[in-house]
């Protein structure tokens, strides 16, 4: 998960972050889905009162991944083991493989638009860890901020 990286791009963040606590539904939520337990141990450390912008892209708060993730179609995501945790500048998902920790992006407009879309089809697995994706994020110029970009970015 590059946690170290993760801090360093905290750090780079201008904006105030106000540690939140994980809620007795924030719990059920992982349960229910089945969230891995370092999966829960990192938004144990890193959960917010507000979601965060690291340049163009957003890490949601607790709150806004258990929204994001309960509700039809988005919830198709968690249930193919790819959790939504923010978005980037278009509104496209980013996810993480529940699997392998790597991050993803979700093209929104296929998922809204396409009821029998297999949501595999639409991930653009960029292959990074949430650490690393995000400190890029704050530190490359051309850093990927849809799906679109990360194509061509990740080919």
């Amino acid at each position: 998960m590059d946690i170290q990286l993760f801090e360093e791009a905290l750090e780079k963040l201008q904006t105030l972050k106000v540690k939140g606590d994980i809620s007795s539904s924030h719990h059920a939520f992982f349960m229910k889905y089945n969230v891995p337990e370092n999966i829960r141990e990192f938004y144990n450390k890193f959960s917010f009162t507000e979601s965060l912008k690291f340049r163009h892209n957003y890490f949601y708060n607790l709150n806004d991944i258990v929204e994001e993730n309960t509700y039809y179609p988005n919830n198709k995501c968690v249930a193919s083991e790819l959790l939504i945790i923010g978005h980037g500048l278009n509104g496209d998902y980013i996810v993480m493989n529940m699997k392998s920790n790597c991050i993803g992006f979700i093209f929104h407009d296929d998922l809204y638009e396409n009821e029998d879309t297999i949501i595999e089809d639409i991930n653009i697995d960029t292959g990074m860890s949430v650490g690393n994706f995000y400190y890029k994020s704050v530190t490359e110029d051309n850093f990927p901020v849809d799906g679109y970009q990360a194509e061509q970015y990740f080919k």
